[in-house]
């Protein structure tokens, strides 16, 4: 690959770094923070004078749902991360955070309970998926 190719892919995932990062409206300092980075990380993936780690875009796709796949190479992402995009709604973001946190519990107990819930919680919506599936 050329110098000039590897650049332009490099700036690529600069832009897509960014991106992630303003679309979660955080500084480099609370992106940092979300990641377990340092600031001085974030500042140099930025700037292009180095990449985030296997770790660190294992992280940045579980807190901010971006496929790793996309954040190297721009490809399309699949439609369920598309749609995630509404979670930078902090109120909604801090709903499924509990909800995912619930249902990853080590307790049987706890996530059957859950699912209960929320199928009570929005039976109506349930319903309406379910049958959406089933005509699909």
């Amino acid at each position: 690959m050329q110098a000039s190719q590897e650049s332009r892919e490099i700036q690529a995932i600069v832009e897509r770094l960014k991106a992630i990062r303003k679309e979660a409206g955080l500084s480099q300092a609370d992106f940092a923070k979300e990641l377990g980075v340092s600031q001085g990380n974030v500042g140099t993936w930025e700037t292009g004078k180095s990449l985030p780690g296997a770790l660190a875009l294992k992280a940045i796709n579980q807190k901010f749902d971006y496929s790793v796949d996309w954040i190297l190479a721009g490809n399309e992402q699949d439609l369920t991360t598309q749609k995630v995009e509404a979670i930078f709604d902090p109120d909604l973001k801090m709903m499924i955070d509990v909800l995912k946190n619930l249902l990853e519990s080590n307790d049987p107990d706890l996530r059957g309970w859950t699912k209960i819930q929320f199928k009570e919680a929005f039976k109506q919506h349930c319903a309406a998926y379910d049958e959406k599936k089933i005509n699909a």
